[in-house]
């Protein structure tokens, strides 16, 4: 593989990972035609589709209203150093109303506190239809990207989206020390890990603040295969000692 070539799969590796561990973000819509930035909580659809929870009486949903298009900045959850040699990642699209009951699922269990206000008539669940992708992996690190790149492949879902219930039931029983080694996408040092959401790639975790993701070596789209996905990768990590 060329230099060039690697780069590039660096950079869609670590798009992709940042696209599913994101928690916040910068929402950027057009307000009467100029750009208007709003801070929004994000969640990861089965593809890994941006998900927010928005009230119809926030000026960002208020502009959606008029225009869909927006673009929308996700960071790493920060570290020593210079921000601006932390990865970021840009996507563009419009935001549209997400009426599947899975996906709103997916982002309440991501932010469960949600649960206490994500039935009030003026809330509603909307997603970004990604159309343009820019990652910056740091210094020297610029990538134009396509969606295709970053969002996971298509293929049938529905089985994995009907076993999801099953399958999280069996990760909690894995216990909190296969938990843990799974969840590698936070800080180092004592967290009690929680399952909060499988896709064909992987899964994610909740930790508080902190989000977690262990990710496959291929997509897997069945539910047993996707189990034994995840004994592979759980062989994988090394165990403490």
């Amino acid at each position: 593989m060329s230099d060039v070539s690697e780069a590039y799969e660096l950079a869609r590796r670590d798009a992709k990972r940042l696209l599913r561990l994101a928690r916040t973000g910068a929402l950027a819509t057009l307000d009467g035609g100029a750009p208007f930035a709003t801070l929004v909580g994000v969640a990861s659809d089965w593809d890994g589709a941006p998900l927010f929870l928005m009230s119809e009486l926030a000026r960002h949903t208020r502009n959606l209203a008029e225009d869909p298009r927006a673009s929308l900045l996700l960071t790493t959850q920060g570290g020593r150093g210079d921000p601006l040699n932390q990865p970021r990642l840009t996507i563009g699209g419009p935001v549209e109303r997400c009426p599947d009951p899975t996906s709103r699922e997916r982002y309440l269990r991501r932010y469960p506190k949600a649960k206490l206000y994500a039935d009030f008539t003026d809330f509603s669940l909307r997603r970004m239809r990604i159309e343009t992708v820019h990652f910056n992996g740091g210094f020297g690190r610029a990538d134009a990207l396509k969606p295709e790149d970053i969002l996971t492949p298509p293929g049938e879902l529905s089985a994995l989206i009907a076993a999801e219930p099953e399958l999280l039931q069996r990760l909690e029983a894995l216990g909190e020390t296969a938990l843990t080694r799974l969840a590698d996408g936070a800080d180092p040092g004592p967290r009690v890990w929680r399952p909060v959401g499988l896709d064909p790639e992987g899964l994610d975790f909740s930790a508080g603040a902190l989000a977690g993701r262990a990710t496959f070596a291929k997509a897997a789209f069945e539910p047993e295969d996707w189990w034994r996905q995840l004994q592979v990768e759980l062989a994988s990590r090394p165990i403490d000692p």
